[in-house]
């Protein structure tokens, strides 16, 4: 295991301890043996999981991560295979309505036209969103560590990079979804993306929220003693980093970008579904949760135009 001795969004010094527990503990252990289907080993034992908290940023991570080595156990041996035809078949109308009110929300804002937008796709797994944006027109490239994926995101067109090739100013628009929760150095990983990032381009973080996790452990339950849901933003070995609102704007903010509050009209614009009555207060609600009270750890970032 390595040691985080500053952090890993804003690189500041002073932190402060949240929470600690051995890895032999039995809710930690439980929870290991329930996610992993039985295919964790005796690795970590020795380790112990602490969260710390940024007292600059205000991000909490875990203080003790896998190195290389132990992260490929993890992801190659631990981690239950998904394969595509699962994953294609649960796919639901509304998660594909979702995506393309995302990418009619990005086209829109840039104001180009589809072909003329270059998006990036970093880590785009079974590539369900880089499809829909090419199904819009955009040129889109990709970034992704597993071979398999990797393998049927180009069968489908997508230009295959990585993060060391990525030319500079070229993507007018970044997607990030439940990418950063899992990055040993985030910050660094950011950075990159941002000098690939054209000036007045978007890039969109998308992260769990902590906060209610955080609040509970805080205040006195054990990690065992949580709710499957509360589990997943703090997940032991993956789930590294810790997003409120709040850490997650200072992130962006420190690599040099700005948060972005999207318009109603080109929310509302974007939305599909509203004779549904079952979506209808999901498709009217969602616009002004995202303008109105922008507190969750889904966020546009601007890179400033030249």
């Amino acid at each position: 295991m390595q040691t985080r001795t500053c952090c890993p969004a804003c690189l500041s010094v002073p932190l402060t301890e949240v929470y600690r527990e051995p890895y032999t503990s039995d809710g930690i252990q439980n929870y290991l043996k329930t996610q992993y289907e039985g295919n964790a080993s005796s690795t970590a034992d020795d380790c112990l999981y602490v969260l710390s908290r940024c007292q600059r940023c205000g991000l909490s991570f875990q203080k003790y991560i896998p190195g290389d080595p132990f992260l490929g156990e993890i992801y190659n041996s631990w981690v239950p295979g998904t394969d595509f035809e699962r994953e294609h078949r649960n796919y639901s109308l509304e998660e594909y309505r979702y995506l393309a009110e995302q990418v009619q929300f990005v086209i829109q804002h840039l104001g180009r036209p589809p072909a003329a937008v270059r998006m990036l796709d970093f880590g785009f797994g079974w590539a369900h969103w880089s499809r829909m944006a090419m199904a819009y027109g955009c040129r889109v490239s990709g970034v992704e560590l597993s071979q398999e994926r990797s393998a049927h995101g180009q069968s489908v067109g997508i230009e295959l990079l990585t993060l060391e090739d990525l030319p500079d100013q070229a993507f007018h628009f970044i997607h990030t979804e439940q990418v950063f929760e899992h990055l040993t150095e985030p910050r660094a990983v950011l950075d990159r993306l941002v000098a690939a990032l054209a000036p007045g381009g978007l890039i969109k973080i998308s992260v769990p929220d902590a906060v209610t996790s955080l609040k509970k452990i805080e205040g006195g339950q054990s990690f065992g003693s949580l709710s499957a849901n509360d589990k997943m933003p703090i997940a032991p070995l993956e789930h590294i980093n810790a997003f409120s609102h709040a850490s997650l704007v200072a992130f962006g903010k420190a690599a040099g970008l700005r948060p972005v509050r999207p318009s109603f009209y080109r929310l509302y614009n974007s939305a599909s579904g509203l004779l549904q009555l079952k979506n209808l207060a999901r498709v009217l609600a969602r616009p002004v949760y995202r303008h109105v009270f922008p507190r969750n750890t889904f966020v546009y970032f601007e890179r400033a135009p030249q």
